[in-house]
């Protein structure tokens, strides 16, 4: 259950991240988040689905990366471990604000 969720309703979209303690000390975090792409997996059958995240941390085996989550009545962001061959990286264009590039 996240943190959002604290009055014991089901998660909406539960996402397998099969991380151990151990693996979370050994983690190196990121001096800034990395833009990437992740895929995430679902344990209820649901199919995969591909969304923009960043990757906040990592380890050999997964990567700690924050996504916008859907809840009941906003999009906050989340935090999940998944592994490190579901996670690619993404480019961000610069953004020129009313500027011709």
């Amino acid at each position: 259950m996240s943190e959002l969720n604290r009055i014991g309703e089901p998660e909406p979209d539960p996402v397998v991240a099969p991380v151990g303690e151990a693996c979370r000390q050994r983690a190196v975090r990121a001096h800034r988040p990395l833009p990437v792409w992740v895929r995430l997996t679902f344990d209820d059958g649901r199919p995969d689905r591909t969304e923009k995240g960043f990757a906040l941390g990592w380890n050999g085996e997964h990567v700690l990366v924050q996504v916008l989550w859907g809840m009941s009545y906003y999009r906050g962001a989340r935090e999940f471990w998944v592994g490190s061959d579901q996670v690619r990286r993404r480019h961000l264009e610069p953004q020129w604000l009313g500027r011709s590039a």
